[in-house]
């Protein structure tokens, strides 16, 4: 390979539409990419996700490594004749981590069917942060020895199915309040600390990559920077007191975490001296490309830089071997009614009562029902606005009135709500309420004047909010989540679930 073919193998680059154009052509030839990462932009359905993976092999002459975050629950990219998993907390509260292990083997299939070989997955983040903007559900508890539980099972459910996993977000971002996706979060902590918290599920579950991210640890950092591109953490931490051997995959190098401090060409090149083997850049085809010139120059003058490469190569090229042992999966195994149940049944154990001081459960008598209008909060997640089902079958199943209201209600806006409010039977459908000052006041001014019931359809620190007295969490709002919080509430089946996190 000339060096310009194997500078292209460090990137992971997104591709702008669902089929092959011109556009689409001239990224991968000047690129020549090592991985592809989907996003639901590329996505329609099994088939032609199918038929534009082999037209990017096509394009290629070569298969690149096609990456996805199919999380599970708020971050899910195959939607559409595909079987959809609830999110990690959800899969928690079942309290069985058999269900991550076989979500994760439904995921592993149907990904393989249509050709992608790397799910980004999964978060192992300790979301001890109620407040924590990026990561809440997407977590799978915030006991430590959980997250290694459930997560260790989810990637051998993904790794034993010829899909490489990936542990997020390295070293742990879960007690941070700032979001990487707009700026770079400081988790300032010890390394003592860290070494009996975040690193333990790195430490303990074995995976073929990790994805560092764009946080700075005071701790171990003598620059603010990004772990990304700190030697320190990728290089001293993770190389050599850590002793890991796998892959390095960075977070999107077009997140705000980065580019509020770097130009993303030092910051690509940055990333790539300290220790990292793939370099992810998933939008901006001009930048893309941009890029992977720069870097070429910048290798092809400097030694060092050369001998990393053939570092980062050798990794990459190793796990890619792992993967291709797996066994053939036939395309008409996607979306089939076996792993559409078994999703279904793990989200129907999953849904947590709380509260029920009124014993509003299951409903027999509702005159209003409130709700938000789910809308996107971080970055990563896929646009989910509009009204929820679930609302608008609870209001027809009880013949009540039917409210919406945006997700960011100022409380001087919520007086109209609760004069319809008082000395009735009302339900609040929330989200993340308890990070939005109007939704919070909401739920505390109606709960002081009628028989109130919150739904937390994503994080359920809402069931804390200051005098809610019934309350039940769903952990997202899937469609089997939101068709299994229908059964609990019209008392089609009990609520089994159990509260993964302390809300502190």
């Amino acid at each position: 390979m000339t060096l310009e073919e194997k500078v292209g193998k460090l990137f992971m680059i997104g591709l702008p539409g669902k089929s092959m154009d011109a556009e689409t052509v001239k990224i991968l030839e000047r690129v020549n990419p090592g991985s592809i990462i989907l996003f639901s932009r590329n996505i329609e359905n099994p088939s032609q996700v199918k038929d534009f993976i082999d037209e990017c092999k096509r394009v290629l002459g070569y298969k690149p490594l096609i990456a996805i975050d199919q999380e599970g629950g708020i971050v899910t990219r195959l939607t559409k004749g595909f079987a959809i998993s609830p999110g990690a907390m959800a899969i928690a509260a079942t309290g069985n981590s058999e269900n991550a292990f076989i979500a994760a083997s439904i995921l592993a299939k149907e990904m393989r069917a249509v050709g992608i070989d790397w799910d980004l997955a999964p978060v192992v983040d300790i979301n001890n942060n109620p407040n924590n903007p990026g990561i809440g559900v997407r977590s799978f508890s915030s006991d430590v020895n959980t997250v290694v539980e459930f997560g260790r099972k989810f990637t051998k459910g993904l790794q034993e199915n010829g899909i490489i996993a990936c542990l997020k977000h390295f070293p742990g971002k879960g007690r941070v309040s700032v979001d990487a996706h707009i700026d770079m979060p400081v988790l300032d902590v010890s390394y003592d600390e860290l070494k009996k918290f975040e690193l333990i599920p790195f430490k303990k579950i074995e995976a073929l990559s990790w994805m560092p991210s764009h946080i700075y640890i005071p701790a171990l950092q003598h620059t603010k920077i990004p772990a990304t591109l700190s030697e320190e953490i990728l290089t001293e931490l993770v190389r050599k007191k850590l002793h890991y051997k796998g892959v390095l995959i960075a977070d999107d190098l077009l997140m705000g975490g980065i580019t509020n401090y770097f130009p993303v060409e030092e910051a690509t090149l940055k990333a790539f001296a300290a220790g990292m083997d793939i370099l992810t850049v998933c939008h901006n085809d001009d930048i893309q490309i941009a890029v992977k010139n720069y870097l070429v120059k910048q290798i092809e003058k400097e030694p060092k830089l050369q001998k990393r490469l053939e570092e980062s190569l050798s990794k990459i090229e190793a796990m890619k071997k792992l993967i291709n042992k797996a066994p053939k999966i036939e395309i008409k195994l996607v979306g089939s009614d076996e792993h559409i149940n078994e999703m279904q049944h793990i989200s129907d154990e999953a849904i947590t009562l709380l509260k029920n001081k009124d014993n509003l459960i299951p409903l027999q008598h509702v005159d209003n029902v409130f709700t938000v209008v789910l809308s996107r909060l971080v970055q990563v997640e896929d646009e989910k606005e509009g009204i929820p089902w679930i609302s608008q079958e609870i209001a027809k199943y009880t013949n009540a009135e039917f409210y919406t209201f945006d997700l960011k209600i100022k409380p001087d806006q919520i007086n109209k709500y609760i004069k319809k409010a008082v000395g009735k039977v009302n339900v609040i459908f929330t989200e993340n309420a308890h990070l939005f000052p109007g939704q919070r006041a909401l739920a505390e001014e109606i709960s002081k004047v009628g028989k109130t019931l919150i739904v937390a359809l994503r994080n359920p620190y809402d069931c804390f909010i200051e005098g809610v007295e019934n309350a039940i969490a769903s952990y997202g709002y899937t469609p089997e989540l939101q068709k299994s919080l229908f059964k609990v509430l019209t008392g089609k089946i009990k609520a089994k679930g159990k509260l993964p996190v302390v809300n502190r």
